[in-house]
This record gives structure tokens, C-alpha cells and sequence, in this order.
């Protein structure tokens, strides 16, 4: 099989954490890089190996000839880099968010619906293994019953790390509470009807939600999340025989209906690398290679649905 060659955008943090777990699939090659700080990409092209360092995005797909391009860059970056790679109309890759409101997020998926382009967007904890073997456990002794997820934030220590720029902490629930409302819809599908409280006593847009809800499935859910409380984040299944806890989300616990209980380990990619980056990658290549977007992924379209959904809940009401 011939490796796909991909190029990448971007020259930070995150884009040394995809290329650690790239370097280790055979099925991939990366062909190209470039930055707004082409002192990072270089450093970057150095470290893995990586042969050309172009200018610019438009002097990478020239140079490379990619099969797909990684858009690897900062929250404020990403809407105004993707509206530019899908004027080349080849598969891309958007690390999430994808855009800073439904409104951005919204224009992306029309103009790749548009000119056809194969897109995923990385929520990487919807390759999680732990979620998986959690799922799969409780379809062994029944269907799923309900979902309750808490999302609380800890904006205040996010604020004071001095990291994000205030356009980003103004829109953090889009620029971040987003992994955990994707959740609500990778475990438990589309959302029919919410019923819910929020409030702004300190943030924008929210900063406390108390919501029920109803999938379409039947399924029944719960989100809370309490920004300025310290608690984390957490995940509940209820099955028909099953119980599946993750907290943290890296981790899970599970409960029968004869009280007996155990661990959910992760897999070995996950503990060796950013948990769900394997997986999500590996993923990616196979949207490139058939065109197709398969299970657990989700495009532009899947993730305007949940910008959607956020907004909903910060509203108290259904989308």
C-alpha cells in the first residue's frame, strides 16, 4: 500500500503531538509544513524528518502535492486557515474548534458540502479506547438507558494561565466546552428535545447549565457543568445491567447488576500517546484513501451540530 503524503499547517504545540503519533504509522508521510512562525515549522521539519518548509499554504500544495492537509493551528487562526485550504478542494484535517460560534463553524461545512471536500474535524475524545470498550461492555447486557455528563470548566484557572487571549476565554464554550458536549452526542446521537436552566453570573456566554435531555433514540441525558466550581469532568452510562464511569475521562470503572466492578485500561496507543490521537488519525487516512466518513468521526456538518447543541443548552432550550 502507498503511504499518503500529508502536509501540515501549523507549527505548535499540538501539531508536535500528531506528528509524534504520525512518525509511528507507516501508512502516513508527511510531505510538507508550514507556519505564520517559520522558525517553528523548521525546528518541527528537522525533528521529524519532515523535506520541505514552505512560505505559505498556497507554496506547500504546490511544492507537496499533498493527498490531505493537517490544519494544525491556534483557536483564533483556524476559521480564516480553513476557509483558505478548502479553496484546494483536497481532504483536510481541522483540529478542533472549527471555528469560534455556530456561525463560523456553520459557513465551513456549507462551502466544503459545496465544493465537495472530504473533511474531519478532531475531537479526539470520541477515539477514546476506554469509551469504546465501555460501550461495548454495556451492549453486552442491554441497551443504553441514559447519559449523564458534567463539564465543568475551571475558568478561572484557564484565565489565569495567561495563555488564551480574551477573544478565546469570551467564547470558550465553543472554544472548549464543546469536547464535552460532543460527547452527549457521540454516546447518545442527536438530541430531540431539551429541558434546562443556565447562567451568567461571571462569563458572556455561560457559566452554569443544568439540563435534562431527551435523543431521538429515547435515550435520556443529563449535562451540568459549573465553571467556577473545581470540579472536572465526568462521564456516566447507564445500561440495562451496566454502570460505566469515567472520571477523568482517560479512565473508566464498571458495575454489574450483581454489584461486581472492575477497570477499563486504556489501550496501549493511548497511554503511550495523547489519548485518542492514534485512532482519530488512523481514521483520517481512511476518509482519504474511500472518501468516507465513518464512526466514531464527525465532519464540519457533525461539528456545527454541536456548536448548535452548545448553544442550546446555554440558552436553556432546544436547538
Amino acid at each position: 500500500m502507498t503511504a499518503l503524503r500529508f502536509a501540515i499547517v501549523g507549527a505548535g504545540r499540538i501539531a508536535a503531538r500528531h506528528l509524534e503519533v504520525i512518525r509511528e504509522m507507516p501508512e502516513i508521510t508527511i510531505s510538507g509544513i508550514c507556519s505564520r512562525t517559520c522558525v517553528n515549522a523548521e525546528k518541527l521539519a528537522q525533528e521529524f524528518n519532515i523535506p520541505v518548509v514552505a512560505a505559505n499554504m498556497e507554496g506547500l500544495v504546490r511544492q507537496t502535492s499533498p493527498d490531505a492537509l493537517l490544519l494544525l493551528v491556534s483557536v483564533m487562526s483556524v476559521y480564516p486557515v480553513a476557509l483558505e485550504a478548502l479553496e484546494f478542494g483536497i481532504p483536510l484535517f481541522i483540529e478542533k474548534p472549527a471555528g469560534l460560534n455556530p456561525d463560523e463553524t456553520g459557513k465551513l461545512a456549507s462551502r466544503a458540502l459545496s465544493g465537495g471536500v472530504p473533511n474531519m474535524v478532531g475531537y479526539n475524545r470520541r477515539f477514546y479506547s476506554v469509551f469504546h470498550d465501555g460501550i461495548g461492555r454495556l451492549q453486552k447486557t442491554g441497551k443504553l438507558l441514559g447519559i449523564a455528563i458534567e463539564g465543568h470548566e475551571r475558568i478561572d484557572r484557564v484565565r489565569a494561565a495567561g495563555v488564551h487571549p480574551d477573544e478565546v476565554l469570551s467564547a470558550w464554550l465553543y472554544a472548549n466546552a464543546t469536547h464535552t458536549v460532543d460527547l452527549l452526542r457521540f454516546f447518545g446521537g442527536e438530541v430531540r428535545e431539551i429541558r434546562g436552566y443556565a447562567r451568567r453570573a461571571r462569563e458572556p456566554l455561560v457559566d452554569s447549565i443544568a439540563a435534562v435531555l431527551e435523543f431521538e433514540n429515547g435515550v435520556l441525558g443529563q449535562y451540568g457543568a459549573h465553571w467556577h466550581s473545581a470540579a472536572g469532568w465526568r462521564v456516566a452510562l447507564y445500561g440495562e445491567r451496566t454502570g460505566i464511569e469515567f472520571a477523568p475521562l482517560e479512565s473508566g470503572r464498571w458495575v454489574d447488576a450483581d454489584g461486581v466492578k472492575g477497570d477499563i485500561a486504556q489501550s496501549a496507543e493511548d497511554a503511550r500517546f495523547k489519548p485518542g490521537f492514534f485512532g482519530q488519525m488512523r481514521a483520517f487516512a481512511a476518509l482519504v484513501r474511500s472518501g468516507r466518513l465513518a464512526f466514531p468521526a464527525t465532519d464540519l456538518q457533525g461539528a456545527h451540530a454541536t456548536m448548535l447543541l452548545a448553544q442550546a443548552l446555554a440558552r436553556g432550550t432546544s436547538a
